[in-house]
């Protein structure tokens, strides 16, 4: 089978239970943005931006670990070591977080209650220690067991959600049951829908779970950790390049900076439109779930670079659709999921957010080279050099800029951290990427889209139209332009 069908074949059924989860998801903004306020909705975001963080830290680099590991030697060994490391440093973790989360919340100064940091220990125990079983489904290429579990988890989500924030308070409002029937409500409904959801992959991941042998061989396991501290140093760096605007931003943002609304209630609004970006993060998701085992196993291939470099194009060639696509129907998306017009008000950083996400997906790919070339300390130094971009843009633009200085800062993170990668990996390990072509594809979309958005007409109807009807343009020619490669079962 061609290898380029093979990894879109697993990118869609690895990364099938991202998107439609994501997008399933995406169907609680408009409850959430109904029902919570736009502070509320800021303090949401806050927390699960320090989520990200701890996500990172509790598994520290293993996944990627055991597939390095596992694919060379062959050891089914592995498995068990990793799962134990992670499981016994889980129960740490979580255990202090549950412990002293009283300390934390006035620590950090969050304005939530003790119980919400408790579910937050137990989710972040759950989605550890599911990592490496869901680690080795992709590996034994399992993907319909991967996609079930990640999809039961996601569907159970939005069931929770909708009881607790639409259904019990419709029943109650009618008389057939107790519950809080007062908005805004409680945002702690958001984390208990999340805690309950989880626990169900202990349950469809039971053998991979509770009937694997724990093991901790010390000279393995500091095998794995000399490879895996590099990676979750890159994991806190990279994700400081996501998620560190969403915890400083209300300290960096001057007080009346927008008229009539505070920084926690501005915070709930960016990021409000940067859910919009998820359409870019789909794809990057799903190509991250098949693309790592992809390169490793093609790895040995003579003709890997060559393969490589078609897969970064075909992959920016998708990206610029969504970008082109999402952009010029911000308002649309906007009307049909921001339920609250004040969650509209910065419709307008959507193709800079989206820009700042293709740089990522497109350095997510370049990143394959330290990874195979066991170079792994290049990861750490290009995310540290994007995690200082992106801080340092922040405190220089937020201030002058608001969100849009925090829009601006991730893109230009994320160009640091591909143009330092590419630079570096050439090299390493060189591969033939057709740079020109990617460049110049980027600037036509980008094009069109400050064109639209320049003439954009005030007429709601015609803009909607204009931007479906050239959207469609778009995709049109890009297939014509690219259908003789994307269906030839040959690398050229």
């Amino acid at each position: 089978m061609n290898p380029l069908k093979k990894l879109a074949s697993e990118a869609g059924l690895y990364g099938l239970p991202s998107i439609l989860g994501r997008l399933l998801n995406y169907l609680l903004v408009p409850i959430h943005t109904a029902v919570f306020m736009t502070d509320q909705f800021g303090t949401i975001t806050k927390l699960y931006a320090y989520a990200a963080f701890l996500n990172i830290i509790y598994t520290y680099g293993m996944e990627t670990a055991y597939f390095r590991f596992a694919t060379r030697e062959k050891s089914g060994n592995y498995y068990e070591q990793a799962f134990t490391s992670i499981l016994l440093t889980s129960i740490l973790f979580s255990g202090a977080i549950f412990i002293f989360a009283e300390q934390i919340i006035q620590f950090l100064d969050l304005s939530v209650e003790t119980y919400i940091v408790r579910y937050l220990s137990v989710i972040f125990f759950v989605d550890a220690i599911v990592a490496i079983p869901l680690a080795k489904l992709r590996l034994a290429h399992k993907a319909r067991k991967f996609a079930f579990t990640r999809m039961s988890s996601i569907v159970l989500n939005i069931l929770f959600n909708l009881c607790f924030l639409v259904l019990f308070p419709f029943l109650a409002k009618s008389g057939y049951m107790q519950w809080d029937t007062q908005e805004p409500f409680d945002i702690g409904y958001v984390f208990l829908a999340n805690l309950l959801a989880n626990a169900c992959m202990l349950i469809i991941l039971y053998q991979e779970i509770f009937l694997v042998r724990l093991r901790f061989h010390g000279a393995r396991t500091k095998k794995m950790m000399v490879y895996a501290v590099p990676i979750l140093l890159m994991g806190l760096a990279g994700i400081a390049v996501e998620q560190l605007d969403k915890i400083i931003f209300e300290y960096l943002l001057p007080q009346n900076f927008y008229e009539g609304v505070n920084a926690e209630e501005a915070l709930g609004i960016y990021s409000a439109t940067f859910k919009l970006s998820i359409f870019m993060a789909l794809a990057i998701q799903a190509f991250r779930y098949a693309g790592e085992p992809f390169f490793f196993s093609q790895a040995e291939d003579k003709e890997a670079p060559e393969l490589f470099a078609k897969v970064l194009y075909y992959f920016v060639s998708l990206s610029l659709l969504i970008w082109v696509g999402v952009s010029l129907n911000a308002d649309l998306i906007g009307r049909i999921f921001l339920s609250k017009d004040a969650f509209r008000d910065a419709l307008f950083l959507v193709p800079i957010l989206l820009l700042g996400k293709l740089f990522f997906g497109i350095y997510i790919n370049l990143s394959i080279w330290f990874k195979l070339t066991d170079k792994t300390y290049y990861g750490v130094y290009i995310s540290i050099v994007g995690g200082l971009v992106a801080l340092m843009g922040d405190i220089l633009l937020i201030p002058i800029l608001g969100y849009t200085g925090a829009a601006f800062a991730s893109v230009l993170a994320y160009f640091s951290m591909t143009a330092y990668c590419y630079f570096s990996g050439q090299k390493h390990f060189k591969i033939p990427y057709p740079v020109g072509k990617i460049v110049l594809n980027i600037l036509i979309a980008g094009v069109i889209i400050a064109v639209f958005f320049y003439f954009k007409p005030a007429n709601t109807g015609l803009n909607y139209g204009l931007g479906i009807g050239i959207s469609a343009l778009y995709a049109a020619l890009m297939f014509l332009y690219e259908r003789k490669s994307i269906l030839s079962n040959k690398l050229k």
